[in-house]
């Protein structure tokens, strides 16, 4: 049996911090010593003399070395102490207690969602002997039931991420993950995320936050909605299994990012990549020349005090200029076959629709198998000239086509803390990208495949804006808030958009009143390589999703109560 002894004065701090409640799930956790916020981590501990015995009342404090940020706790009757909802980081964590030297444990890193254990054991002396010590040995974790793998932002920046600098390309190495990959075109989908199975279960499950907000492609859910920079991010914590409650959705996965805020120093960063079809090895089966394939990354952060301890900012720039080296092999009418002359190919009878009865029954054998030009419609002249000869011998996959599909992705990322007191840490967050993409089908207006990519061009922005806020109300007491949105706007056309065919090809009733109608239209061969494009092109959409959530965690003893919303 637990009770909880709240003054209240302390409730009337919860309930002036509490003017929206968000959602409609109540979540509520109970555990030992901890709990991390899904942003943040926590440092709990407990401070013992030299023969091992307890200190109460010691005053235990953890100082943030690249902000300053400072928090304070008392240890309980059982010389435990607790700092929950701590802002990734480096600190230093300092315990006194009156009659002993004061400790001093620098290099404790906090990493989103993870608990630390820092355990103090003080000397007798005067007060003005401190001791410090340098590192933390790595220990095994006891203070949480989860499963998880932490990627450090030192990692994302250093590793080899292979593609497009994907920093979810690291997620292989939690145990359990199948290799991440892009599984759908760039044209519809040019900031090109990731997809990952973990223990088995569907990409979909896997949900992701960006400094608190949750971020999903709507529309293909296996994949993340804002593919972070590699350079913006502080930490990635992939949680596989026993998540806490209020990491909330998590099915397969909960994947919490962190994106790098200002310190007190002034930094920066810059970064230029390029490679190009000449630092390439030529495909095999190629003909002809090697196309065109560039790749330019260029970027750079900053980020610094706006006011010493108090205020600061962190902004970043990503963008990308890419052309992909692309080729296929396709299926187009020779000379004689687009001259009605099928006589070189008498294992093939072609039947006069013009004879025989109304059931197709008693039709006769064309002459020679060759056509006359009589019997071949305006219209079918009308498609196969937008149909090129091949280039190729045969009579399939008779044509050989390269492409070099486009990819502009510019990103804007910025991020600001406050911490108008000890007690009070708050963050701001934005994220914009905007992108086009795509590339020319293999028949030109007449679309067909575009290799390596969706014929048409797609343009897409995605926005994602946080605020998050973690409020000591008392030492026993804190209260954590993050409000979270997204939108994704996104449009992708195909080449012949906005034109009308009925008259041009003689066929009427292709074109309908709606603009959507416009385009070439579908032709589909069961030989010949189709004309037209995707059934899903024209494609227009706006998905937006919000975030918010509210919790307040009480401490007593050895126990952590938390109660809030999602």
């Amino acid at each position: 049996m637990f009770s909880f002894d709240v003054s209240a004065a302390v409730w009337r701090k919860v309930l002036r911090s509490l003017p929206v409640l968000f959602g409609l799930t109540l979540a509520i956790g109970f555990q030992p010593n901890a709990w991390a916020q899904i942003v943040n981590g926590s440092i709990v501990g407990t401070v013992t003399d030299p023969t091992g015995a307890v200190i109460q009342s010691s005053m235990v404090t953890a100082v943030d070395t690249a902000t300053g940020l400072k928090r304070t706790v008392k240890t309980d009757s059982a010389g435990r102490y607790n700092m929950a909802s701590m802002a990734p980081g480096t600190y230093s964590v300092t315990a006194k207690a009156t009659g002993f030297r004061p400790l001093q444990r620098s290099n404790v890193t906090v990493t989103p969602g993870a608990t630390v254990r820092v355990d103090v054991q003080l000397q007798l002396g005067a007060a003005t002997q401190e001791i410090s010590v340098s590192a933390l040995a790595v220990q095994l974790q006891t203070d949480k039931a989860d499963t998880h793998t932490e990627i450090t932002g030192q990692s994302v920046v250093t590793l080899p991420l292979g593609g497009n600098r994907q920093y979810q390309s690291l997620i292989n190495l939690a145990p359990g993950t199948t290799q991440a990959s892009f599984l759908n075109s760039n044209t519809d989908n040019p900031s090109t995320p990731l997809n990952t199975h973990v223990n088995g279960a569907a990409g979909q499950t896997n949900v992701t936050r960006i400094d608190g907000a949750e971020s999903v492609n709507v529309w293909l859910p296996r994949y993340v909605g804002y593919a972070v920079p590699a350079q913006d991010i502080a930490a990635v914590t992939v949680t596989t299994s026993a998540s806490d409650a209020a990491q909330g959705y998590g099915g397969a996965s909960s994947i919490s990012v962190v994106t790098k805020s200002g310190t007190n120093e002034l930094h920066g960063s810059a970064l230029l990549f390029h490679n190009d079809q000449h630092l390439n090895a030529r495909n095999f089966f190629l003909q002809g020349d090697k196309p065109v394939t560039i790749y330019n990354d260029v970027g750079g952060t900053i980020g610094g005090p706006i006011k010493k301890n108090k205020l600061f900012y962190f902004v970043s720039f990503d963008g990308t200029t890419q052309k992909t080296a692309a080729n296929g092999l396709y299926t187009v009418p020779t000379a004689d076959q687009r001259a009605g002359n099928f006589s070189a190919y008498p294992d093939t009878a072609i039947y006069n629709p013009a004879t025989g009865d109304a059931q197709g029954m008693g039709r006769g054998l064309f002459p020679a198998n060759t056509l006359q030009p009589s019997d071949i419609s305006p219209q079918s002249l009308t498609i196969q000239s937008y149909l090129p000869l091949p280039n190729l011998p045969g009579i399939s996959n008779n044509y050989a086509a390269s492409a070099s599909p486009a990819i502009n992705l510019w990103r804007y990322d910025a991020k600001v803390n406050w911490n108008p007191t000890d007690k009070n840490n708050i963050f701001f967050k934005y994220d914009n990208m905007y992108a086009t993409s795509g590339s020319v089908g293999i028949f030109g207006v007449a679309g067909g495949p575009a290799p390596g990519s969706d014929p048409g061009k797609g343009v897409q922005s995605i926005q994602v804006a946080s605020i998050g806020d973690t409020y000591v109300l008392s030492p026993t007491m804190l209260l954590t808030a993050n409000i979270g949105y997204q939108r994704m706007n996104q449009n992708v056309l195909e080449t012949g958009y906005g034109t009308n065919y009925s008259s041009t090809l003689g066929i009427r009733g292709i074109d309908g009143l709606d603009i959507r109608d416009s385009g070439f239209p579908n032709v589909n061969f069961s030989t010949y390589t189709s004309l037209g494009t995707p059934n899903w092109m024209p494609l227009f959409r706006t998905d937006e999703n919000y975030t918010g959530n509210i919790s307040v965690a009480v401490t007593k003893g050895a126990h952590q109560l938390r109660f809030g919303f999602d």
